[in-house]
């Protein structure tokens, strides 16, 4: 029988090679990067602490344990349904809380060990040994709940499906011998939302995937979860907009309402951040924070707002060479240090961008005079020790008309497009599909798929989480209401930004051209 044990007041069992960390171990020096490749990172150093990790006797390395307790067997996903009433959604909105709990630890052949070296995670989001908080007594933090959570509501107009996953990563560490490394489980820092209908409107969704960094990353991302999406429902029905048919039909008031929903959503983000710092809140935010991509969709209007590095494509069918294929659309740009615009906002508010020591993995985010926190994107909520050197939660948005030719929406950590482009995303969902795959199954499938990537590339594997968002516009009205619904719906609003391209738009509701580069991802 394989032993599991969780990090609970351990020790080191000098004689079945078992180590329990104890919550405040320090374990420098026992972390193997194991290969130079892990350089580009995002968290990087070799303090792990007040981490759920999961360790395995040598004898059984490889093997599958229980999970969460002895009398568990180990499940891909754990699901709970429930009714619930929700403002955002309607009362009677069908909760999906997904959370997985996938437990498995495999050897590392210390053959294929290339080189020891602190910069463990250096693909990560965030470099750096930064001590967490002890939780106090009593205290309760939305980090404790499922990583998802979807509300769905029969009042959605909408003709989609939804699909959900999300993934804990792997790292190695250091065994008992000091010759093999073990491969524990990670805790999960990912988090996500799906709310259909969205305020109560049968032509609104939203939906958003949050990507926690750092000792209080999975703090930060749930609660940003929770936080963007009641703020910007507030938010938003305070300025007087209700019906967004009536909205999407006003062509002369086009400008006004997409400064509107900018700057709602911009404060929905910008209020996740200022609530983590509430006295009381529990969550140390100034080495931590969270990526956070979003899409609202408002009738035939698709916004994406986003801090960060994770992304959303919209998947379109065209037509090429007489073939049918799927385009990927980039409906998010990674703020990535790499970014020309972005490097040149935060030099110019005074923050060092560089390299790690040896020249290691991507650009990063540094205070002017220290080595921390290295952080590997310039927008973010959270890591408020930046915040004056220019990274904010301010996010960027982008809009476009749908069509009845789109197909899907993919929005998905880090994880996902690492190894993976925006097209190669496109076209592994666009196959599905067609094969007859449900969205739930898509979204586990590429979840699959991404990890199979990070294995064959590095000795890590990041947090994966995706939402896979089906639309059915093409398919045939099932009812009268349905087909004036599409017909209304695709014979609105002419004169908004359609075409190949989504259009940014500005903070004064100004569209200006949006020519995404993202990562094309590395050779596979």
């Amino acid at each position: 029988m394989l032993k599991k044990f969780l990090k609970k007041g351990g020790k080191k069992n000098d004689s079945g090679g078992i180590i329990v960390l104890d919550d405040t171990e320090d374990i420098s020096g026992e972390v193997s990067a194991v290969n130079p490749r892990a350089a580009r990172y995002s968290l990087d150093g070799a303090t792990r602490k007040n981490r759920n990790y999961t360790f395995a006797d040598e004898d059984d390395a490889g093997a599958l344990p229980k999970a969460n307790g002895p009398d568990r067997a180990p499940s891909a996903q754990t699901q709970s349904i429930s009714r619930v009433s929700n403002s955002s959604a309607g009362s009677g909105a069908l909760q999906r809380q997904h959370s997985f709990d996938e437990s498995h630890q495999r050897e590392v052949d210390p053959d294929d060990e290339e080189e020891v070296n602190v910069g463990l995670n250096a693909r990560l989001s965030l470099d750096g040994d930064i001590e967490k908080r002890n939780q106090r007594q009593g205290e309760e933090t939305a980090s404790q709940g499922a990583e998802g959570v979807v509300l769905v509501d029969d009042k959605l107009e909408l003709p989609i499906q939804i699909g959900t996953c999300g993934k804990p990563g792997w790292e190695p560490l250091k065994g008992p011998n000091k010759r093999q490394s073990v491969e524990i489980r990670k805790e999960n820092q990912d988090a996500y939302c799906a709310h259909a209908p969205f305020m109560g409107h049968p032509l609104q969704m939203f939906f958003g995937v949050f990507d926690g960094h750092g000792a209080e990353g999975r703090s930060i991302s749930h609660f940003a979860r929770d936080s963007v999406a009641r703020v910007l429902n507030e938010t938003y029905q305070s300025m007087g907009f209700k019906d967004g048919m009536k909205e999407i039909e006003n062509e002369a008031k086009q400008t006004e309402i997409h400064r509107s929903r900018f700057r709602a959503l911009r404060t929905a983000f910008q209020h996740a951040e200022k609530g983590l710092m509430v006295e009381g809140s529990g969550i140390d935010h100034v080495f931590s924070g969270t990526t956070g991509v979003c899409a609202w969709v408002i009738g035939p209007d698709l916004y994406c707002g986003w801090v960060g590095d994770s992304r959303c494509i919209l998947g379109r069918k065209t037509t090429q060479g007489g073939r049918d294929r799927i385009k990927a659309i980039d409906m998010s740009y990674d703020q990535k240090p790499i970014r020309p615009d972005e490097k040149k906002r935060v030099r110019a508010a005074g923050g060092r961008i560089a390299r790690w020591r040896r020249n290691l993995g991507p650009l990063r985010v540094w205070l002017p005079r220290d080595w921390i926190p290295g952080l590997a994107m310039t927008r973010s909520i959270g890591d408020t020790i930046l915040t004056e050197y220019g990274v904010m939660p301010v996010p960027e948005m982008a809009h476009l008309r749908l069509t009845q030719l789109d197909s899907f929406l993919v929005l998905a950590s880090d994880g996902i497009w690492e190894f993976m482009s925006s097209q190669e995303v496109a076209d592994y969902v666009g196959k599905l599909r067609s094969d007859g795959i449900n969205p739930d199954e898509a979204a586990e499938a590429l979840v699959r798929e991404a990890v199979r990537r990070w294995r064959r590339n590095e000795v890590v594997v990041d947090d994966t989480t995706a939402v896979v968002v089906y639309l059915d516009f093409e398919e045939k009205p099932a009812s009268s209401s349905e087909k004036r619904t599409m017909k209304n719906l695709f014979s609105v609003g002419k004169k908004a930004s359609t075409g190949d391209r989504p259009m940014q738009v500005m903070e004064d509701g100004r569209l200006v051209p949006f020519n995404p580069k993202n990562d094309p991802g590395p050779s596979n």
